[in-house]
């Protein structure tokens, strides 16, 4: 896809009146996303490199959290070469239609290749009612991380075994500016979701429902719930990403999340 048909299907997605050109918002949106990981990945004790932008992020050897992403200024070969060396094989780069133009024959000259699509949902706040009320969800405390890590890599992996599953990995809580939220279903853990906010934009993400809870909307609870948390906090604008065509496409689309723009995962090794 071209950049400018790119820029021009994303803009025809957005269904209601935003106060930014495109490539301002993909601007604030793609800083805000790399700011948010940054976050995580320095509570991981993860290691970080500056690119275009953004960030490289590596998490050690292999882990599926490694890649670069808010790549939005120019990136030259010794700068791309940097990261793959910092980051291994595979060398992921989460990349938006606002990247530098440059960019893409750098990609090409250097053997990468298409990984996956994702796709950016984006809603104003300034409608969101800050009292939703939602018995089944709430912010988790910092000492249930292990409960929240294993009940949403369960969503993730499958799994209705909850108690016994090993996450492969570890989200932390407690960190500034970001909140794991838990929801229950008679009582018992069924599901959780991420909400970090950046400079007045919500970024939700890590949805995870255990399989025999799903379809009771308790994927949309969580989105509800953290909408009105962050519109409370000042925010004016929520996002976040999905693969396309899925169950939590359908659960924002529902939740009046509108498409902002593809974005696409390019990996070489």
């Amino acid at each position: 896809m071209g950049r400018d048909l790119a820029i021009g299907w994303a803009i025809s997605c957005v269904e209601f009146p935003v106060s930014h050109d495109f490539l301002a918002l993909a601007r604030r949106l793609e800083r805000a996303q790399a700011l948010q990981n940054e976050r995580f990945n320095q509570a991981s004790a993860g290691q970080s490199r500056a690119i275009g932008g953004g960030f490289a992020h590596f998490r050690g050897e292999a882990h599926p959290l490694n890649q670069a992403l808010g790549l939005i200024e120019p990136v030259t070969e010794a700068d791309l070469a940097e990261v793959e060396a910092f980051l291994g094989s595979p060398t992921v780069l989460e990349l938006s239609p606002a990247a530098d133009p440059s960019l893409w024959p750098l990609l090409a000259s250097r053997g990468y290749r298409l990984h996956q699509f994702q796709q950016l949902w984006i809603r104003p706040l300034a409608s969101v009612d800050e009292a939703i009320p939602s018995t089944s969800v709430r912010v988790a405390e910092a000492a249930e991380a292990d409960l929240y890590n294993r009940v949403v890599c369960a969503g993730f992996m499958e799994r209705d075994d909850w108690r016994e599953l090993d996450p492969p990995f570890h989200t932390p809580l407690g960190i500034t500016e970001a909140w794991g939220f838990l929801a229950f279903a008679a009582g018992e853990p069924a599901g959780g979701g991420m909400l970090g906010i950046v400079d007045g934009v919500a970024l939700l993400s890590g949805d995870g429902v255990i399989p025999r809870f799903r379809g009771h909307g308790l994927q949309k609870a969580l989105i509800l719930a953290r909408l009105a948390f962050a519109a409370a906090r000042g925010c004016d604008l929520a996002c976040a990403s999905t693969a396309p065509g899925t169950a939590s496409q359908r659960s924002y689309e529902s939740s009046g999340f509108r498409a902002a723009y593809p974005k696409v995962e390019m990996a070489r090794g």
